[in-house]
């Protein structure tokens, strides 16, 4: 994504955040606008261009290609429609993961950093449950 497409998704998102709720006059904004989010969804366009750009999945050994872009670490991506085979992973070497300090691998099969991260506290929590007794 350019910086010039990344520029106009935030005029975008400005647009629906801050002048289309105004639109009525006859219906007042009753709460104020969260710029927390806005900054965030920015900074995590900003993140998905930088994956994006470093991302070197193309070059993995369980690239199929099909038209993906790869990034698939990124939460905005996720596991890969058509990558199904763990034939060999490229993530460890991948700039995005000393960048962003990544930890797994396989994010085309298993989801983005965050879906597995929250994979992981859910199957640590589930083990942590005492077992019911008969």
């Amino acid at each position: 994504m350019s910086n010039k497409t990344l520029a106009v998704c935030a005029v975008i998102l400005l647009a629906f955040v801050l002048i289309l709720p105004g639109c009525k006059k006859e219906e007042p904004i009753e709460e104020p606008v969260d710029s927390t989010a806005v900054v965030d969804s920015l900074e995590m366009l900003a993140k998905l261009e930088m994956v994006q750009g470093m991302c070197i999945c193309k070059d993995c050994p369980s690239w199929v290609e099909c038209g993906e872009k790869g990034g698939y670490c990124h939460e905005m991506i996720g596991k890969s429609e058509c990558i199904t085979e763990k034939k060999g992973c490229v993530c460890p070497d991948c700039p995005v993961t000393k960048e962003m300090g990544l930890k797994y691998g396989y994010y085309c099969i298993d989801g983005s950093h965050k879906e597995i991260d929250a994979k992981m506290i859910e199957e640590a929590a589930t083990e942590d449950e005492p077992e019911e007794s008969s």
